[in-house]
């Protein structure tokens, strides 16, 4: 509301010249809706529940005299301590007058320069609600979603936080006896003491109302009405009794959530019956917030009422800025900034980013902050459905303040855990590693050794030909035929305990195939070198061991970021598009030039049956089934994970499937001898988590 402390929103109206003028009969019209309204408001039983009726706050108010409060006096305003504390009980909340300057957000306005009323507008004759150009505005308004004592559901419209305001006054006097027979709230239009149409007016003359942080009950009861001196009271308009039915204690709960009275009255007000006052407008069937949502948020808090709200920092045409939301996760294009707190220097990391909670199926893509880059992205670090759980690793960039951005295609759970640094190799020490690769091979497959591993118990991986002097290994771990729901976490022996972890490398559903690939630090099993992994649903587990990370001169290959590029992406396929779509397909790519080994985000979509797929240099697959896989997939899910893939001296590699299945290749670094970037590995630690963040 952009009013001045105490401007009246209601009934008074000026005779400024008019634009263009409603008919007498729409006013009619206007009236007759304005009661179809509020009655449509009240067809819940008296007996009720109310919400909001045991709230935990501990505030002493009397509520034994109902007597209406016909001469009130106000208490003294809310100090800034109070208010952000939300202890807001025995004082009255107005030191903000314009709610677009309080977090509540900018509407549109329906009158133009010229006077004329702007395209997507429609009136009633004392409300914009509903026209075509507030459509956004009003989606962004919560409703009540149960009765609030005589109020049905639905019927109060306001944003969340103050919506958690409403819906506790209400449901506390109710509660407390007094009956409410009529009751608005939100209706885009300005103040009454202006027009509310509006015309003639500028975005400053609107309502509270037009934001849902105003609200109005027993209408008749308590008329809004200009006072003058009487017989009675003739030296001040203050001391004339006023007409109402609300008593003392209904305006101290009003106050308790927050809430401004109208009854004081408007342009100044009446501070105490002896005020002084030619005359003044009283409104007491008005009730109106004018805090900020953090206040809000705070005072529904004091009150015992949650209102989750998830806050994030996010980047914008290259700047860092706070944005949240009303929902409990990052939103649909959100640049999510994620600090990972690496060593100075470290320009890359390696992560395992996890998706989960989608609202629709989505992607995301982990990029550098920098630069205004805004719309869907050309490639992509992991895909989820809805009510799927996915991980998915990657390389990132980092700026100077160790952080990358994470972009979501939909709103989605996101959750990072660092398993590793690469920084020039000027700046590394003898303990910084270089990449080695190992002709892929099957260290491990419990489906014929031994069973299904036990849940939440380590499970020790032999890696008897990792070369000595390895730090890690590259490893792709697939589970499959699992009992439940769950996670996977790998790591060296030395750093897994028994029992529920903090990180995991895979997530998977019940009586699913999923793959990952994950970069372990090494240790001993026995006294073989090896990893453990551990699960905490039963289930069987396939590990292919690709490569290893070590210092030189055992390590050989530095590493080289690049621009993502899509390689590939045969849903788009113009040529030969039997040969790419059908199973036993071969699908060959060619490396960045001057690469040993591309490092690729590989993607599967659409496929007719069940299957995998093999990367690998394509002098290495042989016809027909493959012994080792980087990608499982099923019928009506797409799924995401990175490979290294050696790269045939042509410079070619190739992407094998064992049934019909789209792919997609996204190439983002390679390994070479000339590659400069040296990889630090660290055992799994979680960085980013959204599930948590909000409040």
């Amino acid at each position: 509301m952009s009013q001045q402390f105490f401007q009246n929103p209601h009934e008074m109206q000026d005779h400024l010249p008019r634009k263009f003028r409603f008919a007498p009969f729409v006013v009619l019209i206007a009236l007759v809706s304005y009661a179809v309204i509020v009655i449509a408001m009240l067809t819940a039983p008296d007996t009720a529940q109310a919400k909001g009726s045991a709230p935990t706050a501990k505030v002493a108010i009397d509520t034994s005299n109902s007597t209406p409060w016909t001469l009130p006096s106000m208490p003294a305003k809310c100090t800034d301590v109070q208010i952000s504390a939300g202890a807001v009980a025995s004082c009255v909340i107005s030191k903000y007058t314009d709610a677009t300057k309080t977090g509540w957000g900018t509407p549109p306005f329906p009158i133009a320069a010229d006077g004329t009323l702007n395209p997507g507008w429609k009136s009633n004759g004392w409300a914009y609600s509903g026209s075509p150009a507030l459509k956004d505005w009003e989606a962004a308004l919560w409703k009540n979603a149960d009765k609030v004592g005589t109020i049905r559901a639905g019927a109060l419209q306001a944003p969340p936080a103050a919506l958690a305001l409403f819906e506790g006054f209400l449901g506390e006097i109710q509660a407390n006896g007094y009956r409410i027979t009529d009751a608005i709230g939100y209706n885009y239009r300005c103040t009454s003491n202006t027009r509310k149409d509006c015309v003639g007016l500028t975005r400053a003359s609107l309502s509270n109302h037009a934001w849902g942080l105003a609200i109005d009950f027993n209408v008749g009861a308590n008329p809004e009405k200009r006072y003058v001196p009487t017989a009675e009271s003739p030296t001040t308009a203050c001391g004339v009794p006023m007409a109402t039915n609300i008593p003392q204690w209904v305006v101290q709960t009003a106050e308790k959530w927050g809430l401004l009275w109208g009854g004081y009255g408007w342009s100044g007000g009446c501070v105490s019956p002896v005020t002084v006052k030619s005359n003044v407008i009283r409104d007491p069937m008005h009730f109106e917030f004018r805090g900020t949502v953090e206040e809000a948020v705070k005072i529904a808090s004091v009150n015992g009422v949650s209102v989750k709200r998830y806050c994030s920092n996010v980047i914008e045409a290259g700047a860092t800025i706070r944005k949240c939301t009303w929902q409990d996760r990052p939103q649909a294009g959100w640049r999510t900034s994620v600090p990972l707190q690496g060593p100075a220097g470290a320009t890359s990391a390696l992560v395992n980013i996890t998706l989960t909670g989608a609202n629709e199926a989505g992607y995301v893509t982990a990029e550098s902050c920098g630069g205004n880059v805004t719309g869907d992205r050309a490639w992509s670090n992991g895909n989820v459905a809805v009510g799927a759980t996915v991980a998915n690793l990657a390389v990132v960039p980092l700026d100077e303040w160790g952080r990358f951005c994470l972009y979501n295609s939909s709103p989605m759970h996101i959750i990072v855990d660092a398993q590793g640094f690469f920084m020039p190799s000027r700046l590394a020490d003898n303990k910084a590693t270089m990449f080695t690769p190992l002709s892929p091979t099957r260290v491990l497959d419990t489906r014929s050794a031994g069973g299904k591993v036990v849940a939440l118990n380590e499970n020790g991986v032999v890696v008897a030909h990792a070369p000595a002097g390895s730090v890690a290994m590259l490893s792709n771990i697939t589970v499959t035929g699992t009992n439940g729901a769950g996670y996977l976490t790998a790591d060296s022996c030395e750093n897994l305990q028994a029992g529920e972890q903090t990180r995991s490398n895979i997530n998977y559903g019940n009586d699913d195939s999923v793959a990952n690939l994950a970069v372990v630090p090494m240790g001993v099993v026995g006294d073989k070198p090896g990893f453990c992994t551990l699960a905490n649903a039963s289930l069987n587990q396939i590990i292919d061991v690709q490569g290893v990370f070590a210092p030189s001169p055992v390590g050989q290959w530095g590493y080289s970021p690049a621009v993502p590029t899509r390689l590939i992406d045969t849903r788009k396929c113009t040529d030969n598009c039997a040969d790419v779509f059908k199973a036993g397909a071969v699908i060959k790519m060619s490396a960045p030039a001057g690469a040993s080994a591309v490092l690729i985000n590989l993607t599967l979509t659409d496929a007719k049956a069940a299957g995998y797929a093999t990367a690998d240099k394509c002098s290495a697959l042989v016809p027909g089934p493959q012994s080792q896989s980087n990608a499982n997939v099923t019928v009506g899910r797409s799924v995401a994970n990175l490979a290294v893939v050696p790269v045939d001296a042509d410079g070619s590699f190739c992407i094998y499937t064992s049934s019909a299945t789209r792919v997609l290749v996204d190439v983002q670094g390679t390994f070479s001898p000339s590659g400069d970037l040296r990889f630090i590995p660290v055992s799994s630690v979680r960085r980013f988590d959204s599930r948590g963040m909000a409040n």
